[in-house]
């Protein structure tokens, strides 16, 4: 896969929406408006940029180099960021041999291939989830300010990450609190100020977003799913709406799902859990979810293949499910199996053996 994109520049798409929407930033153009992206060889970039303003003056530093340089110096970043993020799940979630194993086959081969997807793609979901899991880390040692920071920073360029702030008011404590209206204040004086300076641009942000309807291998999330079987069964005929009334309803039972979990949480204190099972929810719960931001489940993969599934046929099954790609959204079928799993066992994952330097001396 590395040679095949070191070999064709025609790969990485998104790095050419970002290269294009820098420089018609740059150009005094709108990067929204049809039309406006043009790619190194002259030629117009069908699809829309889709990311908040705020983005445009991180991404005028990919303007520095030429083309051809910037393309290799972002795929050699990315495929250090893979290996930094790997590197992070093992050592900091997954020390032991058998959990370690099932890393590596899942980062190879999980959610169709979710991490080939992005490195692919030329999407920015790899440094999204350096942020995202280097704040889980922060979770666990209980710095809610340091999640906070690492979220918002994430949440700047993708804004649904926002929701992930959320994740603090599982402790119920000032501190927590305190972080998520922090991190939340924080994205709305940048979010506001952009809209405040250039209106035009973040109203066509906001006009790009919402015209966004990508569906099935590419998009294997919740709305998507709801708005291609709405079509086979009602053949656009029923209610205004009734696709975003029906995935309301689903938000609402995945939510209602999550306070099980919550409340094992308090009874066991069970961070690493509770993280995984809030990861797979959000996963869920999100109107939009490319098959590259699936890289975001594979530890709450392991965790449950590992740790809380028991006996050899329940694993290799969930193995299968996971690894193989049969139809359009088995990607979020997968994610529901997982997610229905972690709120029906009665005691949350297993704990962990310790990492060999985490094992208490002699007394």
């Amino acid at each position: 896969m590395s040679h095949r994109i070191v070999a064709n520049p025609a790969l990485q798409g998104d790095l050419r929406i970002y290269v294009a929407a820098a420089e018609a930033w740059a150009a005094g153009r709108s990067p929204y408006e049809p039309g406006a992206l043009v790619g190194p060889a002259g030629n117009r970039q069908e699809l829309p940029f889709v990311y908040p303003p705020a983005s445009l003056p991180l991404l005028r530093g990919l303007l520095v180099l030429d083309h051809r340089t910037t393309y290799f110096a972002y795929f050699v970043l990315k495929m250090a960021a893979v290996v930094a993020l790997i590197a992070l799940w093992r050592r900091r979630l997954f020390p032991d041999d058998l959990a370690g194993a099932c890393l590596y086959l899942l980062c190879a081969l999980g959610y169709g291939q979710t991490i080939k997807m992005d490195v692919r793609a030329g999407n920015v979901s790899v440094f999204e989830q350096l942020l995202v899991w280097t704040a889980a880390l922060a979770f666990l040692r209980r710095r809610p300010w340091t999640y906070a920071a690492l979220i918002t920073a994430a949440a700047a360029l993708k804004p649904i990450n926002a929701v992930l702030l959320l994740l603090l008011l599982v402790d119920r404590g000032r501190r927590g609190r305190a972080a998520v209206a922090a991190g939340a204040a924080a994205l709305a004086l940048v979010h506001g100020l952009s809209a405040a300076v250039r209106p035009d641009l973040f109203a066509g942000f906001l006009r790009n977003a919402a015209s966004l309807d990508d569906r099935g291998n590419s998009n294997p999330a919740s709305l998507a799913l709801i708005r291609d079987a709405l079509e086979r069964l009602a053949a656009g005929k029923g209610p205004p709406h009734l696709d975003w009334i029906v995935y309301g309803l689903v938000v609402l039972l995945v939510t209602a799902g999550l306070l099980p979990v919550a409340r094992r949480y308090a009874l066991t204190g069970d961070r690493e859990g509770v993280i995984h099972a809030f990861f797979i929810a959000f996963a869920l719960a999100a109107p939009r979810f490319k098959d590259y931001s699936y890289i975001l489940l594979i530890p709450p993969s392991v965790t449950v293949v590992v740790r809380v599934l028991r006996g050899v046929a329940p694993r290799v099954a969930a193995l299968v499910l996971l690894c193989t790609h049969f139809f359009a959204y088995q990607s979020w079928v997968a994610a529901l199996v997982l997610f229905t799993v972690c709120v029906a066992h009665p005691r949350g994952p297993a704990r962990r053996p310790p990492a060999p330097a985490e094992e208490p001396g002699p007394a």
